[in-house]
């Protein structure tokens, strides 16, 4: 797969390069060259993204057909502006994205063993100290978030649910403790910033959930 990426990378370069240079050469006027031409461009970007990451084959097929669009209003064949569609099409992706999203299985977990923490247009800081930390719900819109669990034991495992939209998170955990990140990311990032001293037997934090237009780190 990755030298079929490679192969259709190389022919975009050259029909970019062959492009230009019929241009100079007057063979090809700028008009055609260029200008009518350059969603294809934007197509095949959308097929690389596809073949190199297909968990994100919803994004791929909008980009694909953002392209499409182009291509043909470039042509004259529709009186579309694509800009108009490309915000809408974004969120219902986003929407499709969380729902088929893989997650690993959440365990239930009464709400009064958990430490939820809630932002929206505002930020929190919580500080956990519990002595048998067992879960996390956090919530993160337009907001931001932190979360310091280095006093806290977990004598096992926990989990931390997460979701954020347009927001930052922030989660501080001990050194003793091994960060496995199940998240999905959509036009975000999450950052494991820690820096394990712990053995095979040393307890696990899942963190899962989604982020989307947002960014977490996790570190000591």
């Amino acid at each position: 797969m990755k030298s079929l990426t490679r192969i259709i990378t190389g022919l975009l370069i050259v029909a970019i390069g062959l492009s230009f240079l019929l241009t100079n050469l007057k063979v090809l006027p700028s008009s055609v060259a260029i200008g009518d031409w350059w969603p294809i461009f934007v197509i095949v970007g959308g097929i690389l993204i596809l073949l190199n990451d297909r968990k994100n084959y919803l994004w791929a097929l909008l980009v694909i057909a953002l392209g499409v669009v182009f291509q043909l209003k470039q042509l004259s064949i529709i009186d579309i502006n694509p800009w108009q569609l490309f915000w809408p099409a974004v969120i219902v992706v986003v929407g499709l994205s969380i729902m088929t999203s893989h997650k690993v299985p959440r365990k239930n977990i009464a709400a009064s063993e958990r430490e939820d923490v809630t932002a929206v247009l505002s930020g929190s800081e919580t500080k956990v100290q519990s002595k048998d930390f067992k879960a996390s719900r956090i919530t993160a819109v337009c907001g931001g978030v932190t979360l310091d669990l280095r006093e806290a034991t977990i004598k096992k495992e926990a989990t931390i649910d997460l979701f954020s939209l347009w927001g930052g998170i922030e989660i501080y955990v001990p050194k003793n403790v091994i960060v496995k990140n199940n998240t999905s990311v959509i036009l975000g990032g999450v950052e494991n910033n820690t820096a394990v001293d712990a053995g095979r037997d040393a307890p696990v934090l899942h963190v899962v959930g989604d982020v989307v237009m947002a960014g977490v780190e996790i570190k000591n």
